[in-house]
């Protein structure tokens, strides 16, 4: 009976390994459905395994299945609102690299839960991702950034969740001092616009942009000193504001 008791488990467990390497792979080619089964498949062979609830969870906000991906995270041990609807936790700061097979430019966001980052910079166009943008993000962190002497984590982009209101906008401006720079910050705030000063991006090769940069010694190409990206929602309210600011 122990020996046949030990078949079982071992069967048992290599179905929820095949499962999970199943989910997985749906997973990384954005095939929600496919990976939500597999990995609620998983959990019921092998329950309580961290990363298959992880992948569960993923999968279940992309689709939002709230109740679900609620489930995934509270068994994981993260602390997640009430209620039927919406996952949401208290914002963190951190990381999302943008389009890592395409872009793989590094922005600043907030999570709003475990699974989704929202975009609080104006990327490159050619990430192809808005200010604003909320994205699924995978769960391990891949580098790290450094603002005001604080570590902040990398997640990788999995895809779109939902797309932002803004459109980008790219303009070349020669702004004379500090004092010009904050005048177009702040008018950009007051009319629900964002601005971006492209000139002190870094382009760091992939070693280096998935571990802390610190010193940088590798080549890149530099990019102009006098483009801006902004966010706006209206081409002709973004010309008024920049009208504004030229005359003052």
């Amino acid at each position: 009976m122990k020996i046949l008791d030990r078949v079982f488990a071992k069967r048992k467990e290599s179905e929820a390994t095949t499962a999970y390497n199943l989910g997985l792979a749906a997973k990384y080619k954005g095939d929600w459905e496919e990976s939500l089964e597999q990995n609620q498949r998983a959990d019921k062979l092998r329950p309580g395994d961290e990363a298959t609830l992880w992948n569960l969870g993923i999968a279940a906000t992309a689709l939002n299945d709230w109740s679900e991906a609620r489930r995934a995270w509270r068994a994981y041990g993260i602390e997640v609102n009430d209620g039927p609807g919406e996952v949401l936790m208290p914002e963190i700061k951190a990381c999302v690299r943008l389009n890592p097979s395409i872009s793989g430019e590094v922005v600043w966001g907030v999570r709003i839960d475990p699974a989704r980052i929202r975009v609080l910079n104006v990327p490159l166009t050619s990430s192809d991702r808005l200010y604003g943008d909320i994205l699924i993000n995978d769960g391990a962190p891949e580098g790290t950034r450094i603002s005001r002497g604080e570590e902040y984590p990398v997640f990788d982009e999995l895809g779109m969740w939902r797309r932002s209101a803004y459109s980008t906008y790219e303009v070349e401006l020669v702004v004379p001092n500090t004092t010009a720079l904050e005048s177009i910050e702040e008018r950009c705030r007051q009319n629900d616009m964002w601005v971006e000063n492209w000139g002190t991006v870094r382009l760091l090769c992939e070693v280096c942009s998935r571990g802390n940069p610190g010193e940088h010694v590798c080549t890149s190409v530099p990019i102009d000193q006098n483009k801006f990206g902004f966010a706006s929602k209206s081409e002709d309210d973004l010309r008024k504001v920049l009208l504004e600011w030229c005359e003052v």
